[in-house]
């Protein structure tokens, strides 16, 4: 039995940007053939267990020719597979979709097309410059730039088109611009035509090129502006002045690292992505389960015996209660627990259990967590001392929350529910320091301020002594990652006042609008 072909168009780089039937699409597929321009990320809305193959087309570079594509669709479709053709862009727009389709059809094999957003409408949009405006645009045309730089290739008439429209928009020209330029200046274009240039259009990497007929040769050549770029030729290119927006944002082409974990850096990333930032990630902590589930375990049979516990992380709360259920044990066994959570996103996550916290400190710093769980006792005629604490924490947590209790009378088992870890050391991210390729470093932990100058010592060998901190600037979560970094040479020019992922965005995003 034959399986089905989805020709699915992937949009034109943000991933946003991909339809809700395309998500679709990806997360059913057994197989997934994508494009040079298909944002990778997209991937993500696949199945762990999808085969994948990179089919992506550069100038004078295939990876596959569009014979052996073609062949690869008919090959897993004819082996019973749900294949997703994933292709930049929109796949009947200069995306050789409909010869696919066509060869789909000729054998039998059951296929969708699945439109996606074209860069020649979704890249002008981001750079400002609307392709219709009453007044001065009232028509368009998209063209391919390898065939319109062609004089003698009649399949585009590029000097019948272009005076037959306001708006000229060629894609996968760039290479081929002075060759088109000088078609349009013969054909009578004004040599102060306006023309717009936009490469990576839609994705943090977007940089646009403005300039006339006359000029915008040289332009490119000056600065060596490469594709992938749409080329927009018209009135409507005035209009960008005026309507950019992408470009303005906050964060726009600022060159951001993030130490967070892995699994843990998504949000972060995201929130920065969304303000233009550039975001490098680079985890400085890697989170994993204990070599010994002994303490914790033990700590887990005789929770009757205790009348707080103190979730001071996401981890803290996902490791316990994973380990709690291991043992056939579930939410109920807490019931009369004091519960204390640290944080919004603790709270969260303890609510997946079906868990609601007793207490969130409004202050997330040891003296501002001590100090609410002292009214919160008076105010609930709770008492702390000669009372039995359960912490589950990291190896490394620092021990001043549990000092500090004890000082209260408590008596406080401090077990270790997961281990920080130390990643392998990421070359890039150092040369990119070194290189001054980056514009701010931010740290959520000390742990991995501590990870991140460990790096450094390994990478600066046979270097120079240099002052690799000189030109960048620093972000921290709170106080104590502050202080640890200050402490290794580093100048911190941004602290949270609110020691959470949203108020570290915050400063920054403050921080970057005050400059």
């Amino acid at each position: 039995m034959s399986g089905k072909v989805y020709l699915c168009g992937a949009g034109p780089g943000d991933p946003e940007l991909l339809t809700l039937k395309g998500r679709r699409a990806l997360k059913e597929a057994d197989v997934i053939l994508y494009d040079r321009l298909s944002n990778n990320e997209l991937l993500k809305h696949s199945s762990s267990e999808v085969e994948l193959f990179y089919v992506g087309k550069k100038a004078n570079k295939h990876h596959y020719t569009q014979s052996e594509i073609n062949k690869l669709l008919l090959k897993k479709a004819k082996e019973g597979k749900i294949v997703c053709r994933l292709k930049g862009g929109d796949p009947f727009v200069f995306g050789r979709g409909g010869e696919e389709a066509s060869v789909l059809q000729e054998n039998g094999i059951d296929f969708e097309i699945i439109p996606g957003i074209s860069s020649s409408l979704a890249v002008p949009a981001y750079a400002g410059i609307p392709v219709t405006q009453r007044g001065i645009s009232s028509s368009f045309a998209v063209i391919t730039g390898h065939e319109a730089a062609n004089k003698k290739d009649n399949s585009v008439k590029l000097e019948k088109i272009a005076n037959s429209v306001d708006t000229l928009i060629i894609l996968m020209g760039v290479s081929k611009l002075e060759n088109i330029i000088k078609r349009l200046l013969n054909s009578g274009f004004e040599s102060n035509t306006p023309v717009a240039l936009s490469r990576w259009g839609t994705k943090v990497e977007q940089e646009s090129l403005v300039g006339n007929l006359e000029n915008i040769v040289n332009k490119v050549k000056k600065i060596d502006f490469r594709p992938p770029a749409v080329i927009i030729i018209g009135e409507v290119v005035k209009k960008r002045k005026e309507l950019k927006w992408f470009e303005k944002k906050d964060l726009y082409e600022q060159r951001i690292l993030v130490t967070r974990p892995k699994k843990q850096a998504d949000e972060f990333c995201k929130l920065l992505n969304n303000e233009g930032a550039k975001v490098i990630k680079s985890p400085m902590i890697e989170i994993n389960k204990p070599d010994d589930f002994s303490d914790l375990d033990k700590a887990i049979s005789n929770l009757k015996k205790y009348e707080w516990i103190i979730f001071t992380s996401i981890n803290g709360v996902k490791y316990f209660m994973d380990r709690l259920l291991k043992k056939d044990l579930d939410s109920r066994e807490l019931k009369g627990i004091n519960i204390v959570v640290i944080g919004k996103k603790t709270a969260k996550k303890l609510n997946e259990y079906g868990i609601k916290a007793d207490y969130i400190p409004k202050n997330y710093s040891t003296k501002g967590i001590i100090s609410g769980i002292e009214d919160y006792a008076k105010r609930k005629n709770l008492k702390i001392a000669n009372s039995l604490f359960l912490l589950p924490r990291a190896d490394i947590a620092p021990k001043k929350l549990e000092k500090d209790l004890e000082k209260m009378g408590a008596a406080v088992n401090n077990v270790v529910a997961y281990k920080n870890g130390r990643p392998e050391i990421q070359e890039k991210t150092y040369k990119m320091l070194f290189d001054n390729k980056l514009d701010l470093l931010t740290f959520t932990s000390s742990s991995t301020v501590i990870n991140f100058i460990k790096g450094i010592e390994n990478y600066r060998e046979n270097r120079d002594n240099i002052d690799i901190f000189k030109n960048v600037k620093v972000a921290c979560i709170g106080p104590v990652t502050a202080n640890t970094a200050q402490n290794n040479g580093m100048n911190v020019d941004i602290i949270a006042e609110e020691y959470t992922i949203g108020g570290l965005y915050k400063e920054i995003l403050d921080f970057y609008k005050k400059r």
